[in-house]
């Protein structure tokens, strides 16, 4: 069976939208889970290892919030990250363009891009009105539910209900509503 890992310029992405937040508190945190921030990047990253990392960085960046909280804030950093590079920018710029039809396509489909294992599927209800299933969702659902709510809106979507269920540690579904 074949190892899965995270891709490193998602590894990269996570951390750099953070920002002057990666202290060297959290940068030790880090390294004690077995991820290394400070060493030569590898070229991936061992699912358990991110996984673990995710966890260390919203308890760390977001103490005072519901760990679930803290993911969902991780999720709309990398959204914000995303905006702070070149290429970014002007992906993030179109999103409004293509409005939150095409852009929930897009973000479905782009869960295949940071990793090997994640597989997805968007079923859609009707306009406005989509589940998304992940088969993981590294340990709390929060983290793509944040990511989802940051790219819709971005995209112009208004009454932004993104609602995680059927969790079950690994895998999970997002009901996605927007509308008038």
């Amino acid at each position: 069976m074949e190892e899965e890992i995270v891709y490193r310029h998602t590894v990269e992405g996570v951390f750099r939208s953070i920002g002057d937040r990666l202290t060297p508190e959290l940068r030790i945190k880090l390294k004690d889970v077995g991820l290394d921030l400070d060493a030569q990047s590898p070229h991936h990253t061992p699912r358990k290892i991110f996984a673990e990392a995710l966890r260390v960085t919203a308890e760390h960046l977001y103490p005072q919030l519901d760990v679930g909280e803290g993911y969902r804030r991780l999720g709309i950093g990398i959204i914000q990250g995303m905006e702070q590079t070149v290429l970014g920018k002007s992906l993030v710029s179109m999103w409004p363009i293509f409005g939150p039809e095409r852009v929930v396509v897009r973000i479905q489909e782009s869960f295949s891009t940071v990793n090997n294992y994640m597989r997805s599927e968007l079923l859609t209800q009707g306009p406005g009105h989509h589940i998304i299933r992940v088969n993981e969702c590294n340990g709390n659902p929060g983290y793509l539910r944040g990511l989802i709510e940051a790219g819709l809106a971005k995209a112009g979507a208004k009454n932004l209900r993104v609602e995680p269920f059927d969790f079950d540690g690994h895998a999970c579904s997002y009901r996605v509503r927007w509308g008038g």
